[in-house]
């Protein structure tokens, strides 16, 4: 699987630096843990599907694309709500540039960072997955930072739903099982760099590319 462009890899991060402040309550430690059958499953396989569909008719294809197969079977760590958002925004914008008959505009790392942007915007704040791994970094806040459990829940709730998503919705339930596992860890002497390197794995697997 390919790394997203330098646009998209961060998903979100527009949204980033606003957030900083309310985050820093919220500590995570680099691991990684085996991950677990959850309900979404089914749903990221169709989402998965059809974002590998769309991926082929930017690429001048249908279901008989060379990398269909692979592409389909990717382990990807992205929700469905993110996958069907990302495919949807996407197909759009290669579509409408293709109509133009603008090659030029068919920029993929441009679009893959617009996309981003405002498929984040729609995420839910919810799904399987998101308390488990919410209760774990608030868990690790006291227990690390000597930050209160409810306090760390309360500014998660204050920050925008789009902030909110970069940590949780973002992923599917399978990879938030496995950051949460990350957070029941050891405490780190760096904290900022335990959380990048814990979410860094999950963050490159969002999209696949041929």
């Amino acid at each position: 699987m390919r790394n997203l462009p330098p646009s998209a890899k961060d998903p979100g991060r527009s949204v980033r630096h606003a957030a900083a402040a309310l985050l820093a309550l919220l500590p995570l430690a680099a691991c990684s843990g085996a991950g677990a059958s959850y309900p979404d499953r089914p749903d990221v396989a169709k989402a998965q599907e059809g974002w590998c569909l769309d991926l082929a008719k930017s690429e001048g294809s249908g279901p008989a694309w060379e990398h269909m197969n692979t592409c389909r079977t990717a382990d990807t760590a992205a929700s469905p709500a993110y996958l069907r958002g990302m495919t949807k925004c996407f197909s759009e914008r290669v579509r409408a540039a293709q109509e133009a008959g603008d090659a030029a505009a068919v920029d993929r790392s441009q679009m893959l960072g617009e996309c981003n942007d405002k498929v984040l915007i729609d995420l839910p704040e919810g799904g399987p997955g998101v308390e488990e791994v919410l209760d774990a970094r608030c868990q690790r806040a006291e227990r690390c930072e000597k930050t209160a459990y409810a306090e760390c829940k309360a500014a998660v709730k204050r920050l925008e739903p789009a902030q909110q998503a970069l940590f949780t919705s973002v992923y599917n339930a399978t990879a938030l099982h496995d950051i949460a596992g990350c957070l029941s860890s050891g405490c780190s002497d760096n904290e900022e760099e335990a959380r990048d390197a814990c979410y860094k794995k999950f963050a490159d697997k969002l999209l696949w590319f041929p």
